[in-house]
């Protein structure tokens, strides 16, 4: 927790200080509002302890203009005098606690304590209303993915800047919470899929607005930013952001600060980036779609997830893992996967990887009339709808063409794709979420395939 405390008497001052730092709180002292006013513009805070009467600049003038500048933290006020109209007034404005000097440093402590976990309190239920990632778990032993794990490990305590790569489905958004989660951070964890925000409305949920910036802004909006302070925004396909956009995002990034749509002052953010793509966004920024200095921004660790057919052995622990999660929320307790559902699992590619995992294990978990899962209970694509016919505890042979040459990975995921869309009549929707993908990474890869209508 950092604190703020502006007073022009150096004895307490100094008090406070040392009283806070034996309490593990960092705690920044100035002597007037001044000072207070010039830290506030370039340094983010958890709380503010402002004194009412101080030379330059007066507590309620600093209160006024933390108001102002829609810096969003709370603020505690403390006088000798006890004046009530000063308190009165300083309530109005946004001080969220008053002390009486003397007064006691535990309830000092006690007091900022509540404050900053009741705004804390605020940014995650702000957040959680937006929807939950996978649970903060990495399922399995590959060596590819407990390489993935010691860069998370290494990177996550660092302030620094951190690029998920993997293709869709991978859990970029698991590894993303996990980075949160090791690193400590107190704030909350806000997630966005920039490829699922429309252009127009982008610049909005990510800065926020103030009131009036456009017809309907009838309050000020917090942005993503702004709920992520003190703790980790995951920007999830970051390689589908406009290019307007990306310049705005490299600006808070190098600045620290943020403006709200409609707003004039910047606000100084303290919010983790942790940034994630299936795209080549080498070759975006040589195709000049992504701009080169955003890259090398976010690109400082970089953690490659490994698609599900590098990671041997992991396939079948994932799907136990899903029947163990899934099972008693759907009334299914004590299933378990049957000899020939783990030889087709252990065999399939999964081109959707990880989330065509869990999709195939709950649409099994719905079908299944035993305790058992069997292969037959699965629907995974054309392809593994052919194996199920034949599926045993020997597992299937490779994919192959009618002229007996193995399908290449590229040709296992086109014709993936065409059959769901086949399934689906056409309907793109509808087919990305069978592949456990998202309708723009679809588009994406029909478009690499040639598709026509």
């Amino acid at each position: 927790m950092r604190i703020l405390v502006a007073d022009d008497e150096p004895n307490l001052l100094s008090s406070i200080g040392a009283f806070l730092k034996a309490e593990a709180i960092d705690a920044v002292l100035v002597p007037d509002g001044a000072k207070a006013k010039d830290r506030l513009a370039e340094e983010s805070f958890d709380a503010v302890v402002l004194d009412i009467r101080m030379p330059l600049l007066d507590g309620i003038s600093v209160l006024r203009w933390i108001k102002d500048e829609g810096l969003v933290l709370p603020v505690m006020m403390m006088s000798a005098h006890g004046d009530v109209r000063d308190a009165v007034e300083a309530m109005r404005l946004g001080a969220i606690d008053y002390l009486v000097k003397p007064f006691d440093p535990d309830e000092l402590v006690l007091r900022l304590r509540r404050a900053v976990r009741d705004r804390r309190l605020s940014a995650d239920r702000e957040a959680s209303r937006r929807p939950a990632g996978e649970r903060v778990r990495m399922v399995g032993t590959s060596q590819a993915l407990l390489e993935a794990q010691r860069l998370i490990s290494r990177a996550a305590p660092t302030p620094s800047t951190i690029l998920i790569t993997g293709e869709s489905g991978t859990g970029k958004e698991v590894a993303a919470r996990l980075v949160h989660e090791v690193s400590g951070r107190q704030g909350a964890f806000v997630a966005v899929n920039l490829g699922a925000v429309p252009e127009n409305l982008l610049e909005s949920e990510l800065f926020g607005y103030e009131k009036g910036a456009f017809t309907g802004a009838t309050d000020r909006k917090l942005g993503l930013f702004e709920l992520a302070d003190g703790g980790t925004l995951f920007l999830d396909e970051i390689g589908e952001m406009p290019q307007a956009m990306q310049v705005k995002i490299l600006r808070v990034i190098q600045e620290r600060k943020m403006t709200r749509l409609g707003g004039t002052k910047g606000v100084p953010i303290d919010a983790r980036i942790v940034a994630a793509t299936n795209r080549d966004l080498e070759a975006m920024v040589a195709d000049g779609k992504f701009r080169e200095d955003l890259y090398y921004r976010i690109n400082v660790v970089r953690i490659r997830l490994p698609p599900l057919r590098e990671r041997p052995g992991d396939a079948v622990e994932l799907a136990q893992y899903f029947v163990d999660s899934l099972a008693p929320m759907m009334g299914r307790k004590g299933m378990t996967l049957a000899p020939d559902a783990v030889a087709l699992i252990g065999s399939y590619p999964f081109p959707g990887n990880v989330r065509e995992l869990s999709n195939a294990v709950e649409r099994a978990l719905i079908l299944a009339d035993g305790e058992q899962l069997h292969a037959t209970d699965f629907q995974l694509g054309a392809l593994g709808k052919a194996d199920v016919a034949a599926a045993s505890p020997v597992p299937p042979e490779p994919f192959v063409a009618p002229d007996g040459v193995p399908y290449t990975l590229e040709q296992v995921e086109r014709q993936a794709i065409l059959a769901a869309i086949e399934r689906n009549h056409g309907k793109r929707e509808a087919s990305a979420a069978e592949l456990g993908i998202t309708r723009r990474t679809l588009l994406n890869k029909l478009n690499e395939c040639g598709y026509m209508e």
